[in-house]
C-alpha cells in the first residue's frame, strides 16, 4: 500500500478510505455529515479534487477521486482531514458529546500525536489500474451503506454516490462524471 505523498507522483485515479480513529462513530447525525459534504464540495470547487464516487458512514468514508493537474493529493486530503476534524470537534463540544470527546482524548493520548484526534493517519490509497477495478470500487462504494447494514434499501440512504449514478433526483453532493474515465 502506498502513502498519499507517494500517490501524488501519479496522475491516476485513486480509491481512498478515510477512517475515524479507533473506528469511533463520530458522524452521529446530519450536522456531522454536512461538515463532510461541505468540505468535499469545497475541495471539489477550489482544490482540484475530482470525485467520481463516495459514501459516508458513521466512522469512515470511501472515495474514488483524481486530482486536477497542478493540485496535490496529499495537501488536499490533509487539508480536508484537518478542517473536518476541527469542525467535528467543535460540533461535538456544542452538542455536549462529552463521552465521545473523552474517547478521542484517550485515543490521542495513546498516540501522543495531539490533544484530540478524529481521523486515522493513513487513507490507504489504491491506484485504480483498470476499468474493471474502477467499476468494482464504484459499485462497492455505492452499496457500502447497505453492506454495513445501515439501510436495507440503498435508495433511502442519501450519503452515497449511488444516487448520482442510478437515480434521477436531487443529490446531497454533485460529483464528476464517471463517463469521462471510461
Amino acid at each position: 500500500m502506498i502513502t498519499l505523498k507517494e500517490a501524488q507522483k501519479y496522475s491516476d485515479i485513486f480509491f481512498l478510505t478515510i477512517k475515524s480513529i479507533d473506528g469511533l462513530p463520530i458522524l452521529i447525525n446530519e450536522k456531522y455529515y454536512k461538515i463532510i459534504l461541505d468540505s468535499l464540495k469545497f475541495c471539489r470547487e477550489n482544490k482540484g479534487l475530482k470525485i467520481y464516487a463516495y459514501t459516508i458512514l458513521l466512522n469512515h468514508l470511501h472515495l474514488v477521486i483524481m486530482m486536477a493537474e497542478g493540485f496535490s493529493l496529499s495537501d488536499t486530503i490533509g487539508d480536508f482531514k484537518k478542517y473536518t476534524a476541527h469542525e467535528i470537534l467543535k460540533q461535538l463540544e456544542l452538542d455536549k458529546q462529552y463521552n465521545l470527546l473523552d474517547e478521542l482524548i484517550i485515543t490521542a493520548n495513546k498516540t501522543k500525536d495531539r490533544e484530540k484526534k478524529v481521523w486515522r493517519r493513513s487513507c490507504w490509497p489504491e491506484i485504480i489500474v483498470s476499468e474493471k477495478f474502477l467499476l468494482q470500487k464504484v459499485n462497492y462504494i455505492d452499496l457500502n451503506a447497505q453492506k454495513h447494514g445501515v439501510v436495507r434499501d440503498i435508495e433511502k440512504y442519501p450519503y452515497t454516490s449511488y444516487h448520482n449514478h442510478y437515480c434521477n433526483h436531487k443529490v446531497v453532493l454533485e460529483i464528476d462524471d464517471i463517463k469521462e474515465l471510461l
